[in-house]
C-alpha cells in the first residue's frame, strides 16, 4: 500500500493525495456510529486521472490478489443521514469527484446542459442566472454544496415539477471498474470530432437502456451526464395547505393525490408533522439544547409564537397567469370543508408580509419575522433556488451550537443525523399507518417523531424520517442505531421499502434483503471490475 501512495503522489501529485489532518479526518466521519478509516483519500484534477488511478489499481490488484486496494468514489462527500463522505469499510482509497466540475453543452432552445459529477447545486444555478435564467434547475433541501449528479444517481428528489431527479438524467460517460469508458444513450455512438443532434433530446436512445445500472451501484463511475432542465414558467406560485387537527391527514394526502392525478399539482408536495415544523422554524435562541423533549407546554408556546400547525402541506403552481388562476380556485374548492387553510404567497406578497413582520411581531408578541424568514428558504426551492437554510435544522437536538456559527460542518459540530426513507402509496390510509408507527417506535428512545412526506407522484409518497441528535452524548450513537434497527424492522414487517439506504442499512443488506436480482448483479459487476478495484457492499452488490 505504501508504493501504491507513492504512485498515485507521482500520478496526480502528492497535495492531491491525503493520509493524514483535518480533511482525512472529515472523509473518515460520519452522522451516525457506522464510521471507517480509509487508506487516503483522493483528489484527481480531470477525467483522464480518474481513468489513470483506476488502471493503477487494477494493475496493483491483479499482481497482489490476495491483498486489494480498493476505491470508493464520491463528489461532494454531502450524503449526511445516509452515507456522508465515509466509504462503509476501513482501508478504503476514497476517489472524490469534487474537482470534476465543468458545466457544458447548453442547448437554450431544448433545455439540456451536461454536468460533471462535481458540480454543485451552488455552482449550476449560479451558471443559469448568468445564462438569463431561461431555464430552472431542481435544488433538494440539502445544501448548495451537494452534487447534482450524485444526489440523481441516488434517486434524490426536490421540490419543482423537475423534482423527480433520475428522470431528469441522461447519456452517461463512465469508467468502469476495468478502466474500460463508456456512455450510454444515443451519446455512446459519439466519438471525438462526431457527434450526433439526436443526443440529449431522448433519454432512452438506442438499444438496450443501461443507465439505471450506475443509479444506486457502484457498477462504474459516473464522470458525467445530460441533465434535462425545466424552462422557466411566465407565472409560479408556491401554496400552503395547513391544519390544526391531527387526524387530518389522511384527508390531505387524498386531496393532494386528487390534485396531481389532475395535473393542476406538478411540482412534488412537501408535507411536514408539528415536531418537523418546529425542528425548521425556531429560531436557535430557543432551541432546547437539551436531550431531553420539549414538553407540551413549550411546544404549545412554540405553536402560538411560530404560528405552526399539525400538518403543513407546501407545494407551486407553475404555468401561465391565467392557467394559475384556474388552478387557484379548483384546489381551493376541494379543500373547502373548514379542516384546511390554503394559502397563495407569491414572491411579492412575501416580500410585503416580510416588510410589516417585525412590527406585527413586536405588537402582538410573536416571532412571525422568524417563520416568513423560513418560508423565504423555502419559497426559493419552489424556484430551484439551493440554500444551506435548512442545514441549522438537523442541530436541532445538539446541546450547544458551533461557536463560529457555521452550520454546514455537520461532522465537525457532532451532529447525529440519521435518515429513514420508506416508500409508499399514496393514500391516505398509507400515510397514517406510517404516521403511526414512526410516532410509536420513536417515543421509546425519546426522540421526537420529525417526520415529512413527499408526494413525488400521483401514486407514491416518499417519507423522509430524521433521527437526530447529539454525538457528543455518551451512548447516544448506540441508542440512534437500536431506535433505526427497530423502526426499520417494523416498517419492512408492515410492507414497506426504502428508496435509498443509509450505511447502517447497506451493513446489515443481507440480514433484511432477500433479492432476487442480487445474484446476477454480482455477475454484472464481477464482469464490469474483474480485479475488485471498486467497493462492493452498495445496495447489497459483492
Amino acid at each position: 500500500m505504501k508504493t501504491l501512495i507513492e504512485h498515485l503522489e507521482n500520478l496526480i501529485s502528492k497535495e492531491n493525495v491525503i493520509t493524514s489532518g483535518e480533511v482525512f479526518e472529515e472523509f473518515a466521519t460520519s452522522t451516525m456510529k457506522e464510521t471507517t478509516t480509509p487508506s487516503a483519500i483522493l483528489f484527481p484534477r480531470n477525467e483522464l486521472e480518474v481513468t489513470q488511478i483506476i488502471e493503477l489499481f487494477n494493475k496493483k490488484n491483479a499482481d497482489t490478489p490476495d491483498e486489494k486496494a480498493v476505491l470508493y468514489p464520491l463528489s461532494s462527500g454531502k450524503n449526511w443521514g445516509y452515507t456522508s463522505s465515509e466509504a462503509g469499510m476501513d482501508k478504503a482509497f476514497i476517489l472524490s469527484l469534487k474537482n470534476l466540475n465543468q458545466i457544458s453543452e447548453y442547448k437554450k432552445d431544448t433545455g439540456s446542459v451536461r454536468i460533471q459529477a462535481g458540480v454543485t447545486q451552488k455552482q449550476l444555478y449560479s451558471f443559469l442566472q448568468r445564462h438569463g435564467a431561461k431555464h430552472w434547475m431542481d435544488a433538494t433541501g440539502s445544501s448548495e454544496a451537494c452534487s447534482v449528479l450524485a444526489n440523481s444517481l441516488e434517486r434524490g428528489f426536490g421540490h419543482t415539477p423537475a423534482g423527480n431527479h433520475f428522470e431528469f438524467i441522461s447519456e452517461f460517460d463512465i469508467v468502469l471498474g476495468s478502466g474500460e469508458r463508456i456512455s450510454t444513450g444515443f451519446r455512446q455512438f459519439s466519438k471525438p470530432g462526431q457527434t450526433f443532434y439526436s443526443e440529449s433530446i431522448y433519454k432512452w436512445g438506442l438499444g438496450p437502456y443501461i443507465d439505471g445500472l450506475f443509479s444506486q451501484s457502484s457498477m462504474g463511475i459516473v464522470l458525467s451526464a445530460t441533465l434535462k432542465l425545466m424552462r422557466a414558467p411566465e407565472c409560479y406560485l408556491p401554496f400552503f395547505i395547513s391544519s390544526k387537527e391531527p387526524e387530518s391527514l389522511g384527508e390531505l394526502v387524498e386531496s393532494l393525490r386528487g390534485l396531481r392525478e389532475k395535473s393542476i399539482v406538478k411540482s412534488c408536495v412537501h408535507i411536514a408533522n408539528f415536531d418537523k415544523s418546529i425542528q425548521a422554524a425556531l429560531d436557535e435562541t430557543d432551541w432546547p439544547l437539551s436531550t431531553t423533549l420539549m414538553t407540551d407546554k413549550t411546544k404549545e408556546r412554540h405553536r402560538k409564537k411560530y404560528l405552526l400547525n399539525e400538518w403543513t402541506a407546501s407545494g407551486a403552481l407553475y404555468g401561465t397567469k391565467e392557467e394559475i388562476a384556474v388552478w387557484k380556485r379548483i384546489i381551493k374548492r376541494s379543500l373547502i370543508n373548514g379542516k384546511f387553510k390554503v394559502r397563495f404567497i407569491s414572491e411579492k406578497k412575501l416580500a410585503m408580509l416580510r416588510y410589516i413582520a417585525p412590527v406585527a411581531s413586536k405588537i402582538f408578541d410573536l416571532k412571525i419575522d422568524k417563520t416568513l424568514e423560513k418560508l423565504d428558504d423555502l419559497i426559493k426551492l419552489k424556484r430551484g433556488q439551493p440554500t444551506n437554510a435548512f442545514l441549522k435544522s438537523v442541530h436541532f437536538k445538539t446541546t450547544r451550537l458551533p461557536n463560529d456559527n457555521n452550520f454546514t460542518l455537520l461532522e465537525r459540530n457532532f451532529v447525529g443525523l440519521i435518515w429513514l426513507a420508506p416508500t409508499a402509496p399514496a393514500t391516505g390510509e398509507h400515510a397514517k399507518q406510517l404516521s403511526t408507527i414512526v410516532t410509536r417506535c420513536l417515543k421509546q428512545y425519546n426522540i421526537e417523531a420529525a417526520i415529512s412526506m413527499t408526494m413525488l407522484t400521483d401514486q407514491a409518497l416518499e417519507c423522509v424520517i430524521s433521527l437526530i441528535y447529539d454525538r457528543r452524548i455518551d451512548g447516544s450513537d448506540l441508542t440512534a442505531e437500536a431506535c433505526h434497527l427497530n423502526l426499520h424492522t417494523e416498517l419492512l414487517n408492515s410492507g414497506y421499502l426504502t428508496y435509498r439506504m443509509n450505511s447502517l442499512q447497506q451493513r446489515d443488506f443481507d440480514l433484511f434483503y432477500t433479492s432476487s436480482l442480487t445474484p446476477t448483479l454480482t455477475k454484472v459487476k464481477a464482469s464490469l471490475d474483474p480485479n475488485g478495484v471498486l467497493a462492493i457492499g452498495k445496495y447489497g452488490i459483492h
